[in-house]
């Protein structure tokens, strides 16, 4: 036989080996496909020598797979799985329609989530995929409809609206603050920072702070540095430190008292969240709801 052919058959032929293979039958393969016997015959000819094996071994009552037929039965089969699940799949998406939002991690986990019921109130026919990432995105490549950005600058060409502008203020978990007295904490704690890269000259930062409020920065103390803002959140809320945290992604550690601020001054983010979208994600159902629903939230 030839050698095997990198060429994938025909669906129709491997169609008839499955048939023919569940059945033990070329002649009851041929009836359910609607071929005539020899139809089928030739089909699993040409599927054997462009595999270069054979399938059958031909008997008195029909045929009998080889082992290389077993074989390739159970990767014909689970093709084939994957084919009717991806068929179930497009017919929810046709009837289910869908958005895409992309954000950053921290504004998806700390400030979307906590209200992300309010989505299925808002609109409920239209399904939301959340995708929390740093990198630019890239609405060519991905299936992104929305971005939440810090600033605009990012996406110069995008449809923009501005959702808020963030602020920092000095907050700490209750257990650290009972191993201070009230007038030594922000002298003696241990202090959390965040590493922003690039963008970590938009977000204050405690040297900032400190002259703001008209105090002298602490001495140097070994202290813990985060380049997420959840997990700075969260080593807050264990303790580790007193934190900067912006207000819009510590309410809800605030509201049940994971986190307590330390002093009431605050100072703003250099830029402001937006949402961002190409011109084509404005005629997707539901994506006036979308703007419309971020933009309320923004505002609470």
């Amino acid at each position: 036989m030839p050698v095997q052919s990198p060429r994938l058959p025909k669906i129709s032929v491997i169609q008839s080996f499955k048939v023919a293979a569940e059945l033990g039958s070329l002649a009851k393969a041929a009836a359910q496909l609607a071929l005539t016997p020899a139809a089928v015959s030739q089909q699993i000819r040409q599927l054997e020598e462009q595999l270069g094996s054979a399938l059958f071994v031909r008997t008195q009552s029909g045929v009998m797979l080889t082992e290389t037929g077993k074989e390739y039965l159970r990767y014909v089969t689970e093709a084939f799985d994957i084919l009717h699940l991806g068929q179930q799949n497009l017919r929810h998406v046709a009837a289910m329609p869908k958005l895409t939002l992309y954000s950053l991690p921290a504004l998806a986990s700390k400030w979307l989530l906590p209200n992300i019921a309010q989505w299925r109130k808002h609109c409920p026919d239209i399904d939301l995929s959340l995708h929390g990432t740093h990198a630019q995105v890239d609405f060519n490549a991905t299936p992104a409809d929305f971005v939440i950005c810090f600033g605009e600058d990012r996406y110069p060409q995008l449809d923009k609206q501005r959702l808020f502008l963030d602020e920092v203020l000095p907050v700490a978990s209750p257990a650290l603050l009972q191993r201070y007295s009230a007038g030594s904490v922000l002298e003696q704690a241990p202090l959390i920072h965040l590493d922003w890269g690039n963008e970590g000259r938009f977000l204050p930062d405690w040297r900032s702070w400190f002259q703001a409020k008209g105090l002298s920065e602490p001495p140097a103390q070994p202290a813990f540095s985060f380049n997420l803002t959840s997990l700075a959140i969260d080593a807050a809320v264990s303790g580790a430190g007193l934190l900067l945290g912006q207000k819009r992604l510590i309410s809800a550690e605030l509201a049940r008292g994971d986190l307590v601020v330390v002093d009431a001054l605050s100072l703003p983010l250099s830029k402001p969240y937006f949402l961002a979208w190409p011109q084509r994600s404005r005629s997707q159902p539901g994506s006036e709801a979308l703007i419309n629903w971020l933009g309320q939230l923004a505002n609470c």
